[in-house]
């Protein structure tokens, strides 16, 4: 009788035994099913238990049950964010027309006969027109270079022609703000995959943004590290901390000390979405007193055979 007792409490101390491991192998599959819905969560997929129990399948029903609600809220927002960028493209697009028309007839006016103060005037509304002109700019931009059906054609470019040519186009405007400016680029040429009209949007952008914030100096370099190019700008700032820098590709975001210099926000967003349509990296750091803006691409790697007779 005791020997019978026996059998029977360690068939039944076995039988939990394979149930709770089999139990446990289910769990850390439903765990690795939930970490693969999380990564694709546009597909309409649930979590399944292969080992029958009732109260680890209630909790598997909240859970796909709370995977829909999650699915359903970002849909929406998927959708409104659309809308949004479809409305802001559209009135980007209604105001560029007028407001050029408006450009040109403000300058067939400046060749007129005009007193100095009527001129001078004349200057302020045209740099009005000019800022408002690049803000709608941007806002087109914005929406464009954001969508996810929007690409570039990618070819080889030299990239250190592109940053000489941005530097002399930005000269007037680095020595009004009477920056120091200090320049590394190698002197032979330096290719990437990229695209010309991208790249130049970014370089643009990055050197406005040194003229709009740079406290008295700006440092561009350009550095070959292991097969990548790494582009470096870094100015001095003030009134600048860790958690700005790690804002600063938010859209719409400008420091609080930043907000009265007519800054929409989006330059710096622009730039890192074209980065990132070229394969590239863009991120900001402080260290010490000075912002760090550094971009990464592949380097071209030209491979061809010699002809040999």
């Amino acid at each position: 009788m005791v020997y019978l007792i026996i059998v029977v409490l360690t068939i039944a101390v076995l039988y939990l035994l394979v149930r709770l491991l089999s139990l446990k192998k289910a769990l850390k599959g439903a765990g690795k099913q939930l970490k693969e819905i999380n990564r694709e969560l546009e597909e309409n997929r649930i979590v399944k238990l292969t080992v029958p129990d009732k109260d680890a399948e209630e909790l598997l029903m909240v859970m796909n049950e709370s995977l829909q609600v999650i699915r359903e809220h970002k849909n929406m927002y998927a959708k409104r964010e659309k809308e949004l960028k479809q409305q802001i493209e559209n009135i980007s697009h209604d105001l560029r027309t007028p407001l050029t028309s408006m450009l040109g007839y403000l300058r067939i006016m400046e060749t007129g006969n005009l007193s100095p103060e009527d001129r001078e005037d004349l200057q302020t509304v045209i740099r009005k027109a000019e800022r408002l002109q690049e803000l709608i700019t941007q806002f087109y931009e914005y929406t464009k270079v954001t969508s996810t059906d929007y690409s570039l054609s990618l070819e080889n470019i030299e990239v250190t022609k592109l940053l000489r040519e941005a530097l002399a186009d930005a000269y007037p405007e680095l020595e009004k703000r009477q920056l120091e400016v200090e320049v590394n680029i190698p002197q032979g040429p330096l290719e990437i995959r990229g695209n010309v009209n991208a790249m130049q949007r970014v370089l643009q952008n990055l050197l406005q943004n040194a003229v709009r914030y740079a406290k008295g100096c700006l440092e561009v370099s350009v550095y070959e590290r292991e097969g990548e190019v790494e582009i470096c700008f870094a100015n001095d700032v003030e009134d600048l901390n860790v958690s700005d820098v790690e804002r600063l590709f938010e859209r719409f975001y400008t420091p609080d000390a930043s907000r009265t210099q007519g800054s929409t926000g989006l330059g710096l967003t622009i730039a890192k979405e074209f980065v990132e349509k070229m394969k590239g990296s863009m991120e900001a750091e402080l260290v010490g007193e000075k912002l760090r803006i550094v971009m990464r691409f592949e380097k071209f790697k030209c491979t061809y055979k010699k002809n040999l007779l």
